[in-house]
């Protein structure tokens, strides 16, 4: 059977069982900070678990795409050696959220396995936790499944959580029992209380699939709360599964894989056997992974996701570098991962040049760092040989990677050509240095505070307050809870209110959320609200008061009189519009590559995130503004449709942010030409899944003016932009600045542009003439001492504290000295470089040749002993000291250190 068909019938099983079949969601989670990758299939239901969403349905089923690098065997250098661990995998799972439990899960996943997938029943083993005598009866009494090949495992009071599953130190939780494969006995291991599940873990049990069934509470005492709502959520491994059931040990053997292996066997004109094997394994892998990962927009970078990817990347890069392949090769073998899953992920192929593209640059972009580490590694070497060392040290190889990007085996594996050895613990120990600086760990939080309901009989479990502010900014309903909202900028309490309705719109989707005010009646107190966001229960009112005073007013009022301040709701939605506009002309430019990779509305402005390769060229800049406000005069009509099936909005055309979560029935927001246009050269239209609030028609926004363009990332560029108030109050701000810059110059000069054109040309003659009499004056200031050069060692020695303007004449000057010294000659020169102290060696090319003296370790030695730091190449090196005494103080070391080296 091949990997297709498994993947389809699973969902088809399912589905006729009453499941609703789920898309993947994307592996980079929009809504959990906790998250770098979404690493199961259970992250996109976790809101249900908790309590915090409701969907539409009970029974759910999906196959998620998953990335694990790091953890229990998924040390990602470890990825590719052995049979059965991947940095991208699916996961097959079935959930159940209050609905069937036990019974339904046990007997539903037997049935799947051996009579869907026909695998031989008498290899199953299963394992449960110690106490769950109900899975045991099920098992052996509704399946008759034997007891001798059911184990029992964990022990909680022991601190064993074997077959016990946890979301988190506290909160749901509950036993679990899981389904294991016997591959035989040649693939048992020599453990030493042997071979058996639950006791090694050996390629022999396979582990397949695990149905954990969430009972219970935890507390932080530890004490296991009964829930009320009993859950289900099952994963099965994907690609273990397709090896088992297609006869094969290892999952690289199975039709997920081969293709790959073949593809880079293809390319490197080498046999997948031995060590080749091995790397061959390592980029279908990794190919997978980088294909998934930069299409859902983990673009390669250096920090968070986008790092984990480019070190993917670049670890398939130098495994390809070890079977031969010097050219960008990956970006081949990705394409075949789409080619062959774009089927199942059709957002594979809609991405497809775009992440190609992408692919291959990072491959170049590694080609060349690979040159510039060896060279660093070459100096490393040079100064291992020197000191009789063997072994690279941890900071050595940190530098490579941190720096250069080589991961550890790579700098392990050249080493060891060389003879030498990788200080990996000390390497690990930089690393978590690095990590613990990061300040990366963060926690999920389920929400602001407790709710505190204003009447006792209020029921907030699946609550849900409405929104009205599409079609009115006033409106009067009931407050419902009250809670802590910690402090404002100013540290005063903050409490939040969730009322039956509201008109005021909560910050989502890049809009920020809705102020005002609200009037408690009969009193007519009014109070400020200071924000909206959005929660669970819908949008909630900020007030900056607390809480506890709060609910006493609300206890004594009848109703809540709502007002949005219309100012600035008017003012968002300017931006708000704008930004649709902004979105669909960058697409009509630049190409439809473009995608939304983010965005914030504000009253004051629009930022907009997208993803496009290069900087926007100045002109192309200047064409999107002018098209906008095209479209902003031509007065497009702006319609909404609401409750419009998912499907059928997207045959609409319409643009949705990829990894964002949609029900089943969304909002789409239309521009489009109307009856009361005022020109027709705009193009249009814009369609778009959006939750926000818009003017009724372009003509609204306004002047449009875009502020900036620059980068966020690798591959993801940001515009600034202004519209409606916001934008005249730059353009008034422009003339005023161009009145004001008229009274210095002439009325009669010509136009500014030529004038400050003349003025800065003039300006640059006088700085080159100037720095021409200051270079001139430095070479007159050293001539005594050029004259007369120190021998140290039997070197010419020329040290100085120099009178340089600039860095770049600084540089020039240890050129002349160094040039006027010939043969045999050092020059260490000091300068004060506009409160940067700057130390330069510089050594004449006899003495390089030779390799008598590296300038770069001269450099480092001098600095390190007054409190800097520096280095550089043979010839010429620099380093930067702390202060003007050091610069002296290192001068006065020069001949003892040099008489040492």
């Amino acid at each position: 059977m091949k990997a297709k068909e498994i993947r389809s019938r699973f969902l088809e099983y399912f589905a006729k069982k009453g499941h609703q079949v789920v898309s993947s969601s994307s592996l980079v989670p929009l809504d959990d900070p906790t998250l770098i990758f979404t690493n199961a299939g259970m992250n996109q239901f976790k809101s249900v678990f908790l309590g915090l969403e409701q969907r539409d349905y009970v029974r759910a089923t999906s196959v998620q795409k998953c990335m694990r690098v790091s953890g229990k065997h998924n040390d990602l250098e470890e990825v590719g050696k052995d049979a059965r661990h991947h940095t991208l995998f699916e996961m097959l799972g079935n959930w159940s959220f209050g609905d069937y439990y036990k019974e339904e899960s046990i007997a539903w996943g037997w049935e799947l396995l051996t009579k869907v997938y026909k695998l031989n029943a008498d290899l199953l083993w299963v394992s449960i936790y110690k106490d769950d005598d109900e899975s045991f009866k099920i098992w052996t009494e509704d399946i008759g499944f034997p007891a001798e090949r059911l184990v029992r495992l964990g022990d909680l009071d022991k601190g064993d959580d074997e077959n016990f599953w946890s979301m988190a130190d506290t909160g749901p939780c509950g036993p679990c029992t899981e389904i294991h494969y016997d591959q035989g006995v040649a693939m048992k291991c020599d453990h030493p209380d042997g071979c058996q599940v639950g006791v090694c873990d050996c390629d022999r049990w396979l582990e397949l699939w695990n149905h954990v069934f969430m009972a219970f509470d935890r507390q932080e005492d530890g004490t296991l709360v009964p829930l009320p709502m009993q859950s289900v959520d099952t994963g099965l491994g994907f690609e273990r599964l397709a090896a088992v059931i297609q006869g094969k040990k290892s999952n690289y053997d199975s039709d997920l894989f081969t293709p790959l292996v073949a593809k880079a066997a293809e390319l490197s004109g080498k046999k997948p056997e031995g060590e080749d094997k091995i790397s061959m394994q390592v980029i279908a892998d990794h190919a997978r992974a980088v294909a998934f990962t930069i299409t859902d927009g983990a673009m390669p970078s250096n920090e968070g996701r986008g790092y984990v990817v480019r070190r993917i990347l670049r670890r398939a890069a130098r495994h390809g570098h070890l079977l031969g392949m010097e050219e960008p090769f990956l970006w081949k073998v990705s394409e075949l991962v789409i080619d062959e899953m774009g089927d199942a992920y059709p957002e594979l192929v809609e991405r497809k040049d775009r992440t190609l593209a992408t692919i291959r640059k990072e491959e170049e972009r590694f080609g060349r760092t690979l040159q510039s580490g060896l060279a660093v590694y070459g100096e490393f070497k040079e100064a291992m040989k020197k000191e009789g060392r063997t072994e690279l040290t941890g900071e050595e190889s940190f530098k490579l990677h941190d720096t250069f990007g080589f991961p550890v085996d790579l700098t392990a594996v050249v080493a060891e050509e060389d003879g030498f050895t990788v200080d990996r613990n000390g390497f690990a120990q930089c690393m978590e240095k690095q990590r613990a600086q990061s300040g990366s760990d963060r926690v999920f939080k389920a929400g602001l505070g407790v709710w505190q309901t204003l009447k006792d009989n209020t029921d907030l479990a699946g609550y849900t307050s409405t929104f009205t502010g599409y079609d009115r900014l006033c409106d009067s309903a009931s407050a419902v809870a009250v809670r802590v909202a910690g402090k404002d900028s100013n540290d005063n309490d903050q409490s939040q209110i969730l009322m039956e309705s509201t008109p005021f719109y909560g910050t989502s989707g890049g809009q920020i959320g809705d102020i005002g005010t609200i009037t408690l009646q009969p009193a007519g107190l009014e109070i400020t609200v200071t924000g909206c966001e959005k929660s669970s229960e819908g949008n909630v009112l900020t007030i900056a008061e607390p809480a506890d005073s709060l609910i006493e007013k609300l206890k004594k009022t009848d109703s809540v009189q709502m007002q949005v301040n219309a100012t600035h709701r008017r003012d968002v939605i300017r931006h708000h519009t704008a930004t649709h506009l902004l979105h669909a002309t960058l697409r009509e430019v630049l190409g439809d590559h473009v995608e939304q990779a983010g965005s914030e509305v504000t009253a004051s402005r629009l930022r907009f995130d997208f993803r496009n390769d290069e900087a926007v060229k100045r002109e192309e800049i200047a064409r999107i503004e002018q098209i906008v406000q095209q479209k902003i005069m031509a007065d497009f009509a702006v319609n909404t449709h609401a409750e419009i099936p998912l499907q059928e909005a997207r045959e609409m055309g319409a643009m949705a942010l990829f990894g964002e979560k949609y029900g089943d029935t969304v909002r789409v927001v239309e521009i489009v030409p109307g009856d009361n246009n005022i020109t027709q050269d705009a193009k249009g239209p814009s369609i778009e899944l959006c939750g926000g609030t818009h003017v009724a028609a372009t003509g609204a926004i306004g002047p449009f003016r875009i502020l900036s363009e620059s980068s966020v990332s690798a591959g993801v560029r940001r515009i600034e932009a202004v519209a409606g108030n916001a934008a005249l109050a730059t353009v008034q701000a422009d003339q005023k600045e161009l009145k004001s810059l008229g009274t210095v110059l002439r009325p009669d000069g010509g136009s500014y542009t030529d004038q400050v054109q003349v003025l800065l040309n003039e300006r640059q003659d006088l700085r080159k003439e100037l720095a021409k009499l200051q270079q001139a004056s430095a070479k007159a200031s050293l001539e005594d001492v050029l004259n007369a050069p120190r021998d140290v060692a039997g070197y010419k020695v020329i040290s100085a504290l120099a009178p340089a303007s600039d860095k770049g004449a600084f540089m020039q000057l240890g050129d002349h000295v160094r040039d006027r010294l010939g043969e045999n000659g050092v020059v260490i020169l000091a300068a004060d470089l506009d409160g940067k102290f700057t130390l330069l060696v510089t050594v004449t090319q006899d003495l390089v040749d030779s390799k008598k003296l590296h300038a770069g370790n001269l450099v480092k030695t001098l600095a390190q002993a007054v409190g800097g730091r520096g280095g550089g190449r043979p010839n010429m090196a620099q380093a930067g000291l702390p202060d003007a005494e050091a610069l002296q103080k290192a001068l006065d070391m020069v001949d003892e250190v040099l008489a040492a080296q």
